[in-house]
């Protein structure tokens, strides 16, 4: 084999891993991380580490192989690639991905290779998926942000638009202004084109080009504005089904369009201020001096030097990163027999239809259904059970049940508190707390979400496999231990009890007697199913409560 297909088999080896990584994360199991600008970020980076191919790089750049850093460093990229690969951890994947194709180029180019495409790896990182509770926690102030400067300036033109947090009301409709809309997902992308911008100026000003970058992220900002605004407007004169269509889409298309016309308006008013100086005719290399040879892989051959790659090094990469490939693809996790056996038990034959003195609102009917779609791409839910009870007092109370067959540590269902903050709930701090079920404990969680006219207390608890697991901590070790020693993933249950009420104890105690109330009816292996029974056979037996409850008869909107 020659030496300049040799110089390919580690990219080809590469790919070996980034291939099925990638596909997962664009088109599969992971699509609903993607916000489907990944792959035109990761096909610009890859651009600009190709159009480096044709520069000379100055010493041997094969001297990284001979470090033992180097070959420390690869072989924890390695792990962390197997580590995220079988344990479906797609930060842990995607981010040893971006580590060893870093690796290939510090081999291939050296040093002065690798910092001449310093960008297109740093260019790369905005593709990377960032947790979803870091997305709320960053983006919660943006969206209200979006949402009270696009109600100020459609009230302000005469539209009838009303905000109440993060939703807004034009006529009869209410938008929620949601992550890809005002988000920090849309912030990123407009950031990464703002300083892909400004890299490719290449303004001889460094204070010209740090501010283009910095300017990048009000530019984002006005650019998601008005993105929200031409949503408004169209739900608002052609109806909600032209909002959530086509014109959703390219209202996105319309977004980076606007973004891209504001940086070429603050790239020209930041050239009044700082100009680029005029550049200086370069004179010809002259005919006598030696141009270095081509090496294979696009590196230099230097006189009396050797090959940029050993043949062995580079064997050694590529042979590495194909067995890796083929372990991390014997490694994947699979899912419990008893898993598979619970998921075709549907949810409905859990939960009984009358609980006690509770009936179910005539209104509102049960609902066992597949996951809404974004759900079904995350692979979260195989089952969401809907339903809304009514007491003879006039109180009505909804109970939400989600079922999903794998539970993994990258793929598991989200807790209540952080749906209703994507949802524009305030919510409030996390309880821990244990109602004692006729001599058993069942730990649950309690919270409050508000929002403007709709108080709501929850209360929910967790199953993974048999086990109700209150803390998240001991959630993930759980789910950690599994994947590592058995190679299996757990499936998952998560019940949750809510009402609309404004005293936050008074609906919690409300709950807390529908509980007991549905343990009672339950036989011994739904309640196995359903709540799990936390060992406490020393535990007291509460006293039975009676099921009239008082209230005020509120009534509840549909369960979220």
């Amino acid at each position: 084999m020659s030496s300049r297909l040799i110089a390919w088999v580690p990219l080809l080896a590469w790919l070996s891993l980034a291939v099925p990584s990638l596909w997962g994360f664009l088109f599969g199991p992971w699509a609903a991380y993607s916000q489907g600008h990944e792959l035109l970020l990761l096909s610009v980076a890859a651009w600009l580490v190709w159009r480096q191919q044709g520069v000379p790089v100055s010493g041997a750049a094969g001297a990284a192989l001979r470090s033992p850093a180097f070959w420390l460093g690869w072989g924890a990229g390695l792990l962390a690639y197997w580590l995220g690969r079988t344990q479906e951890l797609i930060r842990i994947e995607l981010l040893a991905l971006w580590w060893l194709a870093m690796m290939v180029m510090l081999a291939g180019r050296g040093w002065h290779g690798l910092r001449r495409t310093w960008f297109a790896w740093l260019f790369c990182l905005f593709a990377m998926p960032l947790p979803f509770s870091v997305v709320l926690a960053l983006t919660a102030p943006l969206k209200e942000a979006v949402s009270a400067l696009a109600a100020l300036i459609l009230s302000g033109v005469g539209y009838p638009v009303g905000r109440s947090g993060v939703v807004l009301t034009v006529g009869q409709y209410q938008l929620l202004v949601a992550e890809a809309c005002a988000g920090l997902h849309s912030m990123f992308i407009l950031e990464a084109m703002g300083l892909l911008y400004s890299h490719l100026a290449a303004h001889g000003s460094r204070w010209r080009t740090l501010w283009l970058a910095l300017l990048a992220i009000p530019v984002s900002f006005v650019a998601n504005v008005m993105r929200v605004i031409i949503l408004v407007l169209v739900t608002h004169h052609f109806g909600d089904a032209a909002g959530q269509g086509f014109v959703h889409h390219f209202a996105g298309l319309v977004l980076f369009a606007v973004a891209l016309v504001l940086m070429a308006v603050v790239d020209f008013v930041l050239g009044l201020i700082w100009p680029d100086a005029p550049v200086p005719e370069t004179s010809s290399v002259p005919a006598s001096a030696p141009a270095p040879a081509p090496a294979p892989g696009g590196g230099v051959r230097l006189a009396g030097a050797n090959a940029v790659l050993s043949r062995a090094g580079t064997w050694v990469l590529g042979v590495s990163m194909v067995l890796v490939a083929l372990m991390a693809g014997w490694g994947r996790l699979g899912v419990s027999e008893s898993a598979q056996a619970r998921a075709g038990v549907p949810l409905e034959s859990l939960f009984p239809a009358q609980v006690g003195d509770w009936t179910p609102d005539p209104v509102s009917s049960g609902l066992v259904r597949p996951a809404f779609e974004q759900a079904r791409q995350f692979q979260m839910y195989d089952q969401v059970l809907e339903r809304t009870y009514v007491h003879p007092s006039g109180r009505r109370l909804m109970l939400s049940v989600a079922y999903g067959r794998q539970q993994s540590v990258g793929l598991q269902m989200h807790r209540p508190e952080v749906c209703y903050r994507a949802g524009g709930f305030a919510v409030g701090e996390a309880r821990q707390a244990s109602l004692q079920l006729d001599g058993h404990v069942l730990p649950v969680t309690r919270l409050m979400a508000r929002m403007p006219e709709r108080p709501e207390p929850i209360t929910y608890w967790r199953l993974l496999g048999d086990e109700v697991v209150a803390d998240e901590a001991g959630f993930k070790l759980r789910q950690f231990a599994a994947g590592l020693v058995r190679r299996r993933v757990d499936d998952g249950l998560l019940v949750r009890v809510s009402s609309i009420h404004p005293d936050a104890e008074a609906g919690w105690r409300a709950q807390e007697a529908f509980v007991r109330d549905l343990a009672r009816v339950l036989n011994p292996q739904q309640r196995l199913r359903v709540m799990g029974w936390v060992s406490a056979p020393n535990a007291p037996s509460a006293p039975s409560a009676p099921s009239a409850i008082s209230g005020t008869g509120e009534v509840s909107g549909p369960v979220r």
